[in-house]
């Protein structure tokens, strides 16, 4: 007997370090269920994270003996069952409250009749979706920047009196990072349009290798497998728009296709390549950007990829023997050493940052930011920016990237990088803040990148 949806997903969020997505992957590897389940699994554990805070806030408005929602695995029998009620249109109330009362049996049957009363409070307080922003008024969950439904009671804080709170309970978001994000947008509205972005469901985007296929010809043979895709704007993507495992398609097996964010792909793009160059990339794992600077060179010049571990060079090989290149180097961080000075045409600088940029598509991020580490992060990055300075050649170009949308991390790191390093220009820099809720064309995650120089 298959293992359900549900069930599956009650075993990844029982995980006691919180890394929510690798244990679910692994029950997907390892139980292999029917792929209508396996979905419905990812939706169920990736949506429950994304949107913990406003499940919980729910749960404790309509708990009469909260001290019986206690227990985590109650507490997640509760919040798979609530997001289901009130984000999954294709899941009938009544199965997500009777699955909900049964795992309860089965784990805890003293509470089977305390959940069953809860969910069944909190369906019949929900009203049908309506068009448009969420009222403030604490009684209204967003579905949507411009979709909502209301409950007959107010369950979360008033934006007039708490604007914080209601902004980090109706968006799932720490009250820190709702802070930041409120003080930065300057108002309620913009810093709305902001969180929201952080709750979307991302779609599956590949790059495609275009010195071998165009895309036209990359949706035609997709189409043909019976997968539907369209072309993103950017010319070099294309998005998935229905349920797909990209690992199982030809042509990502071939290295036509590389699962890659549009924003991502972007920022090789800013090295303008040129056959026969050497290239350094910093912090390459899992090789993606490695790669596509190797497809950029056309198999020519080297491309040196450094990380940390050997379990972490192993991706960036496997990355590129599954796409037939060869010019690409990894080797190890505390080998980087030993390359010489001044002996590469372009450099990239990807680091390891925060992360609030792809908080839709990296769950449990948000519940991980702490702005006290943001400092140290940002020491580490401007460390990382002057260890590729020093191999970059005079005239070369060298590329700062990260996936996050905090300024200090951002156009921070690079001030101070310059305000250290006269012999460098800055010719251009680039924010975006992700947008999750679009046409799958324009999606894209948020970021920064900037493009500096040599002189």
């Amino acid at each position: 007997m298959s293992p359900s949806a549900r069930n599956l997903a009650l075993d990844a969020l029982s995980d006691r370090q919180g890394q929510f997505s690798a244990r679910l992957e692994r029950l997907l590897a390892e139980q292999a269920p029917p792929p209508q389940e396996a979905h419905l699994a990812m939706e169920l554990v990736y949506g429950v994270v994304r949107r913990q805070r406003t499940l919980d806030a729910v749960i404790r408005a309509f708990s009469e003996q909260k001290h019986r929602a206690g227990s985590a695995d109650v507490r997640n029998i509760l919040r798979l069952a609530i997001y289901q009620l009130i984000f999954l249109d294709r899941v009938p109330d009544f199965a997500a409250v009777n699955e909900a009362v049964e795992a309860c049996r089965r784990r805890h049957p003293r509470l089977a009749g305390f959940v069953n009363a809860l969910c069944r409070n909190v369906a019949r307080s929900l009203a049908d979706a309506q068009e448009g922003p969420p009222p403030e008024d604490g009684a209204a969950v967003p579905l949507a920047p411009d979709r909502h439904r209301r409950f007959d009671k107010p369950v979360f804080a008033s934006a007039a009196t708490s604007p914080q709170q209601w902004l980090g309970q109706v968006c799932s978001l720490p009250d820190e990072l709702a802070g930041r994000w409120l003080s930065r947008s300057g108002s309620l509205a913009r810093a709305f349009k902001l969180a929201m972005q952080a709750d979307g469901r991302p779609p599956v985007t590949a790059r495609v290798n275009v010195a071998r296929m165009s895309v036209p010809q990359v949706l035609a043979a997709v189409a043909a497998a019976g997968v539907e895709a369209v072309a993103h704007e950017n010319g070099l993507s294309i998005v998935f728009t229905g349920a797909v495992s990209v690992a199982h398609l030809e042509l990502f097996q071939q290295g036509v296709l590389t699962p890659q964010d549009p924003s991502a792909t972007a920022v090789v793009g800013e090295l303008d390549l040129r056959p026969g160059q050497r290239v350094l990339d910093l912090c390459a794992a899992p090789g993606t950007k490695t790669t596509h600077i190797a497809e950029l060179l056309g198999g020519t010049g080297e491309v040196v990829a450094a990380d940390v571990n050997e379990e972490k060079l192993a991706r960036i090989t496997e990355s590129a023997a599954r796409c037939g290149l060869e010019n690409i180097r990894p080797i190890l961080a505390e080998q980087v050493g030993s390359l010489e000075p001044g002996s590469f045409d372009r450099v990239l600088v990807d680091v390891p940052c925060s992360n609030t940029g792809v908080l839709a598509r990296r769950i449990e991020a948000r519940w991980r930011f702490d702005a006290a580490e943001l400092g140290r992060l940002a020491a580490d990055q401007r460390r990382l920016l002057e260890l590729g300075a020093l191999f970059l050649a005079p005239a070369g170009r060298m590329v700062y990237s990260t996936c996050s949308i905090e300024p200090e991390e951002n156009d921070g790191v690079v001030q101070a990088f310059l305000a250290r390093q006269r012999r460098f220009g800055r010719l251009s820099h680039k924010g975006t803040d992700p947008l999750t809720f679009a046409p799958p064309e324009k999606y894209h995650d948020g970021g920064y990148r900037a493009v500096l120089e040599r002189q």
